[in-house]
């Protein structure tokens, strides 16, 4: 560290070698560190209440995205649409979702956007998406209400409340990252089993309100409370100095050093890493999404009962949500890249599970398949988030971790997007072929995680 003031002594004491800080500071590897105030003292709050304002949010707008594959049946009987049509809605939800990661982070950096007024702007957006979903007369009406306005207003709530976990506990940031996305799944659960036990096409309209007050009412509420502290900020403990280098202090060093300088966006992309962490993001995302649209589909064509849907789909969701919050503890000792690799090929021979236990109807094949697929789609995305960070540097993180996220795009595309086109060319036999495709992608994801590699600063002595 630089700028680090001389220990002051006390009589019959020996110097402690490592004085408090106070002031900003810098690594020998540019990182910067502003130690001093509290969370408390700048706020009148511990972080722990930021954080637990974040929690609820998510829950609510998670929804949106593994609560809609279960409504699939309901939507094509409600508004006379196609299983094909019916899946185009959530593939532009997707698109705007994951697309509105870069802009969110650079509105965020250039002080436009406050996380917390994105909240509350991202509330409203879900609420009309909510609301156009049960009241829409048409697919137009619903590409635009939930498609266009429901992503970018879900895209504004997730990005703004996963960058105040990693802003508020910085030396934590996997583990908290996953804590609040996990809870962008684990909200859709009850709401799952919900839609697909019980929800009618009569009832839609009503169910679409009630979830349109509820989530927007959620979500506003949360936002109006969430301060974000300042650039650089570092809680007065644990000491950054120790913690930059000493693996008692921070565990995740030994198997997950961190960056060796700061990169911007267009030397990450330069260094083949980020294109590389991208493409591992669109596939794997592929898949997930992939999962959360079509598997209830897909189980109902195949004639499964409600019940065996409903405990499928919320194994999977449930599951989801359980591989974020896990993705932390498991990383710390294999590394991130290493448990990235085994989620997504775990996931990949998952989907060969679910084409076998849907198609026959073995159920606990089912739904152990289901827990496998669930936990690699979720924990891609808090591993690749912090794999930017432990790769790239934490100057642009905001910014290099939205274009990591937005391969979700993509993924959205090749995912929901293949899986409408195949149900549109072959509606009734095309389901094994797409889980095994699916498969393909995941393990195709999980060998790219071999050619990540760590950017390294190379410095000649001019001769």
């Amino acid at each position: 560290m630089n700028s680090v003031r001389p220990a002051s002594e006390a009589p019959g004491h020996l110097v402690f070698p490592h004085p408090r800080l106070s002031g900003e500071f810098r690594d020998w590897r540019g990182r910067r560190y502003l130690v001093g105030a509290s969370a408390r003292e700048l706020t009148g709050r511990d972080r722990s209440a930021v954080l637990a304002g974040t929690v609820p949010a998510l829950l609510a707008v998670g929804v949106l995205q593994y609560g809609y594959g279960s409504v699939v049946p309901v939507l094509t009987a409600a508004h006379g649409l196609s299983t094909a049509q019916a899946l185009t809605p959530l593939l532009v939800w997707a698109l705007f979702q994951g697309g509105s990661a870069v802009p969110v982070a650079h509105l965020r950096e250039r002080g436009a956007l406050a996380p917390g007024r994105a909240v509350v702007l991202g509330a409203a957006l879900c609420a009309v998406a909510l609301a156009t979903l049960g009241h829409a007369d048409g697919l137009g009406a619903l590409l635009l209400g939930y498609g266009v306005l429901g992503g970018a207003g879900a895209g504004l709530v997730y990005h703004s409340c996963v960058h105040l976990a990693a802003a508020w506990y910085p030396e934590r940031p996997t583990a908290r990252t996953g804590l609040a996305g996990g809870a962008f799944a684990l909200g859709a659960a009850p709401v799952v089993v919900a839609a697909t036990v019980g929800l009618r096409p009569d009832d839609l309209a009503a169910a679409c309100t009630v979830a349109a007050i509820v989530v927007g009412g959620v979500t506003a509420l949360c936002g109006r409370r969430l301060p974000e502290p300042p650039r650089h900020w570092w809680p007065p403990h644990p000491d950054p100095r120790a913690w930059a280098l000493d693996r008692r202090v921070n565990p995740a060093l030994a198997a997950n050093p961190a960056a060796a300088g700061e990169h911007s966006p267009a030397q990450a992309w330069r260094s083949g890493a980020l294109p590389a962490m991208n493409a591992v993001l669109a596939l794997a995302g592929a898949v997930s999404l992939f999962n959360i649209a079509c598997l209830p589909v897909f189980l109902h064509a195949w004639g499964a009962s409600p019940a065996a849907v409903a405990a499928a789909v919320a194994t999977l969701v449930a599951t989801n949500g359980a591989g974020r919050v896990a993705a932390d503890r498991a990383s710390e000792r294999l590394g991130r890249r290493r448990t990235l690799g085994a989620v997504l090929a775990l996931s990949g021979i998952a989907q060969f599970g679910l084409a076998a236990g849907g198609a026959s109807g073995a159920v606990p094949l089912l739904l152990c398949c289901a827990a496998l697929a669930g936990v690699g789609g979720g924990a891609c995305y808090p591993l690749t988030s912090a794999l930017a960070v432990d790769y790239f540097g934490v100057r642009d993180a905001g910014r290099n971790q939205g274009f990591v996220y937005s391969a979700k795009a993509l993924g959205g595309l090749l995912g929901i997007g293949g899986a409408a086109v195949l149900l549109a060319l072959a509606p009734t036999n095309g389901h094994v072929a797409a889980f095994c495709a699916a498969g393909l992608l995941a393990l195709a994801a999980a060998a790219l995680t071999l050619r990540l590699h760590r950017p390294i600063n190379i410095r000649t002595i001019p001769g």
